[in-house]
């Protein structure tokens, strides 16, 4: 490694002015690994910040993929410390905070591209299942959405008087179901075909609609309303 003698300038202090003007006159120019570099400028003032930008890259292959990256995946690059983590868990958390607001302010939900893209954002990445619920009023508007239950890598306990409980307890009129397939594949299995199945029966007496039951695998989504199972 070259030594910076005294009075002169480390090398990357010039490419960083040069990457900040040039992402001031167009932003859209610059490539993925230079959005990431000047991103981790906020966490090393004094460092050549693009092996790392383009080690992530590499491993991580996308930004969305880095961005929605487990945090001890994260932590097993070299050179990624606890404040990259956090800034990048920090982004990630943003983001879905903007996808959610935008399920909020939808006068009417049905499975819509919203609800995709904020549940794959939310848990495509998980290690555990998430099984979560949101519930709706008699015009499809989100009053509420909640995590039900967290369980293990293979196995979530759900029961259907819960959720049911719960949508009475909000006064909703329609529910959608939502769980993630940590192994990847989201095509529903034999369980989850039975336990849908329970909850739909259950709610119909209460005249209460099951619009539809969300498995999030890797990048995919499964509907069982589109499947055809509800």
């Amino acid at each position: 490694m070259k030594k910076v003698s005294d009075g002169e300038k480390p090398h990357y202090l010039g490419h960083r002015h040069r990457l900040r003007k040039k992402f001031a006159i167009n932003r859209t120019c610059l490539s993925d690994y230079e959005l990431l570099e000047l991103l981790l400028f906020f966490v090393f003032s004094r460092k050549d910040t693009k092996p790392l930008a383009k080690k992530l890259l590499e491993k991580f292959k996308s930004i969305r993929e880095l961005i929605l990256a487990d945090q001890s995946d994260l932590k097993n690059i070299e050179g990624v410390g606890e404040s990259s983590v956090h800034l990048l868990l920090l982004i990630h958390e943003i983001f879905n905070r903007m996808l959610f607001e935008k399920i909020q302010e939808s006068t009417s939900i049905a499975s819509t591209s919203q609800v995709f893209d904020y549940y794959r954002n939310l848990l495509e990445q998980q290690k555990k299942e998430q099984f979560r619920v949101m519930f709706l009023n008699n015009k499809n508007k989100l009053i509420a959405e909640e995590l039900m239950h967290e369980g293990t890598v293979n196995n979530t306990a759900i029961y259907p008087r819960e959720i049911v409980q719960k949508a009475l307890n909000y006064g909703a009129s329609a529910i959608i179901m939502v769980h993630n397939h940590p192994g990847g594949d989201p095509q529903p299995s034999r369980q989850d075909i039975i336990m849908t199945k329970a909850v739909k029966e259950i709610v119909q007496k209460l005249d209460i609609a099951l619009l539809d039951h969300l498995i999030i695998g890797k990048n995919n989504v499964a509907s069982f309303r589109d499947i055809g199972i509800i």
